[in-house]
C-alpha cells in the first residue's frame, strides 16, 4: 500500500509535466539547444522532481497545491532558460496551459469526492487522478491536432503589442480555479453544491477555451487586414509605376518627334563647319536622352519590378546612388506579396538610412540572385549616419514614429520560408542579408 500510494502521489505531481512538453512543442524552433536535448533534459529533470515532490507530499502530508506551484516554477525556469526571444509569449502559453490543467484537477477532485467524501485534497487520489490522466490524454491529442494553429498564433506579429497584458486573462482563470479547490470533500455533500460546482468549473473552462479561439480569430482578422493593406500598397506602387511608364512613353515620343529637327540642325551646322555648335547640340541631346532613358526593367516579375522601380525613383529623388542587380526569374514559388514585403522593407530602411548619411556616403547596393537549388539570396548594403537604436540585440527604427516592425516582418517572412536573416553594421555602413527557400 505504501508503494502504491507513493506512486499515486508522484503521478499527481507528474501529471503537470505535459505543460512543459506542450510549451517546448510550441517553441521548438526557438530552443537555444537542440530540440531532442531540450526534451530529453526536461523529461529527465522533471521525472526526478515529480518523484521528489510526490515523496514530500506523501510523507509530510504537504499541501499538494504548493508542491505543484513549486514544481511549476522550476518548470517555467527551465523553459525560460532553453527558449529564446519569446518571454512574453512563453508566459502566456505557460499560464494558459496551467489554467486548463487546473480545471482538469477540479474535475478529479469532484469525482474523488463523490466516491469518498471523507477525504480531502491532501489525501492520496486514485479514481480522480485516473480521470485527470484520461482528460490530459484527450487534451494532449487535441493540442497536437491544433499545434500548427497555436504556433501560428504565437508567431503572429500583429499581436506583439498585446502579449504584455494578454497573460492576465489566463492568470485570472488559474486564480479562480485555485480558489475553487475544496479543503474537505464533504463540502460536496451539501445540497446541490456538487451540481453547482461542476457547472461553474465547466463554464470557466469553456470561457477559457472560448477566449483562446476568439484570440485566434482576432489574429486571423488582423493578419488578413495587414495582407489587404500590403496588397493596397502594392496596387499604389503599381499605379505609381504606371504613371512613370506613361511619362516615360510620352518623353520618348517627344524625343522621336524632335529627332528629325535635331538631325536637320546638326546637318546644317556640319555643312557650315560650325563644329563647336554641333558638338554642343549633340551633347545636349545626349544628356536629354540619358535623363529620359532611366532603367525601368529590373525583372520580368511585374509586381516585383513595379516595387523596385518605385523605390529606385524614390532613391534617386533623395540623390542616393543606386547599384541594383536583380537576377530573378519571372515566376517564383515564393508568393509575390511575401517577396515584395521583404524587398520593400529592406529598400525602405535602406533609403531612410542613406538619406541621413553624408553626401559622399549616400548609396545603396542591392542584389538579389537565385542559387541552383532554388534558394533566393538578397543582399542590401547602404551608407548611413552611424546612429543605431538597439534593444536586447534587436535593431529598432530611427524614424520619428518607427518601431522597427519592418525588420521583424522580414524575420517573420524568412522564418515562413525556412530561411535566415542577418543584420549588422559598422560605423558608416548597414548590411542586411536574407535567404529564402523555395523548395520547402
Amino acid at each position: 500500500m505504501l508503494f502504491k500510494d507513493l506512486i499515486l502521489s508522484t503521478l499527481e505531481i507528474a501529471i503537470t509535466m505535459p505543460i512543459g512538453i506542450m510549451c517546448l512543442l510550441i517553441f521548438v524552433k526557438d530552443t537555444k539547444i537542440k530540440p531532442n536535448l531540450a526534451f530529453g533534459l526536461f523529461c529527465g529533470i522533471f521525472s526526478l522532481v515529480s518523484v521528489l515532490g510526490g515523496a514530500l507530499k506523501y510523507f509530510f502530508s504537504l499541501n499538494v497545491n504548493w508542491v505543484v506551484l513549486a514544481c511549476s516554477a522550476l518548470m517555467f525556469l527551465y523553459l525560460f532558460t532553453v527558449i529564446k526571444n519569446n518571454t512574453l509569449k512563453l508566459i502566456y502559453a505557460f499560464i494558459t496551459l496551467g489554467s486548463i490543467f487546473s480545471s482538469l484537477r477540479l474535475y478529479g477532485y469532484l469525482l474523488e469526492a463523490n466516491i469518498d467524501s471523507s477525504k480531502n485534497f491532501v489525501a492520496v487520489q486514485s479514481w480522480g487522478l485516473l480521470l485527470r490522466v484520461l482528460l490530459t490524454a484527450i487534451l494532449f491529442l487535441a493540442f497536437m491536432l491544433l499545434l500548427s494553429k497555436i504556433r501560428w498564433l504565437m508567431s503572429c506579429q500583429d499581436l506583439d503589442k498585446l502579449w504584455q497584458l494578454m497573460w492576465l486573462v489566463p492568470f485570472v482563470f488559474t486564480a479562480s480555479n485555485f480558489i475553487m479547490i475544496p479543503h474537505d470533500f464533504y463540502f460536496f455533500d451539501m445540497g446541490r453544491i456538487s451540481e453547482i460546482y461542476i457547472i461553474v468549473t465547466s463554464v470557466l473552462l469553456l470561457m477559457n477555451l472560448l477566449f483562446q479561439f476568439i484570440l485566434y480569430y482576432i489574429a486571423k482578422s488582423l493578419t488578413e487586414k495587414a495582407n489587404l493593406d500590403k496588397h493596397a500598397q502594392m496596387l499604389s506602387v503599381q499605379a505609381s509605376q504606371y504613371e512613370t511608364l506613361k511619362r516615360h512613353i510620352e518623353e520618348t515620343s517627344k524625343l522621336r518627334h524632335d529627332f528629325k529637327h535635331t538631325a536637320r540642325s546638326a546637318l546644317s551646322l556640319a555643312q557650315k563647319g560650325e563644329h563647336e555648335a554641333l558638338v554642343k547640340l549633340l551633347n545636349d541631346y545626349g544628356i536629354e536622352i540619358e535623363n529620359t532613358d532611366k532603367k525601368l526593367i529590373f525583372t520580368k516579375n511585374n509586381a516585383l519590378n513595379a516595387l523596385l522601380s518605385y523605390y529606385h525613383e524614390a532613391a534617386l529623388e533623395q540623390k542616393i546612388f543606386c547599384d541594383w542587380q536583380i537576377n530573378l526569374p519571372e515566376t517564383l514559388k515564393i508568393e509575390d506579396i511575401d517577396l515584395c514585403n521583404v524587398m520593400g522593407n529592406l529598400l525602405e530602411n535602406a533609403i531612410h538610412g542613406a538619406s541621413e548619411a553624408e553626401s559622399e556616403n549616400r548609396y545603396i547596393t542591392f542584389k538579389a540572385d537565385i542559387e541552383e537549388n532554388g534558394d533566393i539570396y538578397i543582399v542590401s548594403t547602404n551608407g548611413f549616419s552611424g546612429k543605431i537604436h538597439k534593444e536586447d540585440e534587436k535593431y529598432l527604427s530611427t524614424k520619428k514614429n518607427g518601431s522597427g516592425i519592418g525588420i521583424e516582418s522580414i524575420k517573420t517572412t524568412a522564418s515562413q520560408y525556412k530561411g535566415f536573416v542577418s543584420f549588422y553594421n559598422d560605423p558608416n555602413t548597414f548590411y542586411a542579408d536574407v535567404m529564402l527557400k523555395q523548395n520547402l
